[in-house]
């Protein structure tokens, strides 16, 4: 149940840091200030659900490892939008941040929890 409501969250999450993303490139900032708080508690939502998830098994390296992504995605998250509204975002901020996002979804779906190869 825990592991439906992540993934629920985790869909969620990215399409409102897109949408959020296009309404503060748009200058349609009360818009996207309020789907940002939003956001916000949507964070809050994932790591509870992928904490009460990850205690639902035996702790793994890779485990913690996804942990360490999913919380590095969100400071990352923040980081970008607080730079975005301040107008002053460095030129490798959202390629960083594109290249993390996936590599946390990847790993997401890889490591122990995820998708089973064999």
């Amino acid at each position: 149940m825990f592991i439906h409501i992540h993934l629920v969250t985790v869909i969620v999450i990215i399409s409102l840091v897109i949408i959020v993303n296009h309404l503060y490139s748009g200058q349609k900032k009360k818009a996207a200030t309020i789907l940002h708080h939003t956001l916000r508690f949507l964070y809050i939502v994932a790591i509870l659900s992928g904490g009460f998830s990850l205690g639902m098994r035996p702790v793994s390296l890779g485990s913690l490892f996804k942990v360490f992504l999913g919380v590095g995605s969100i400071g990352l998250i923040e980081v970008y939008f607080m730079h975005k509204v301040k107008g002053d975002t460095p030129q490798f901020l959202p390629v960083f941040f594109v290249i993390f996002l996936s590599l946390t979804v990847v790993m997401g779906l890889f490591l122990p929890l995820g998708i089973s190869l064999f």
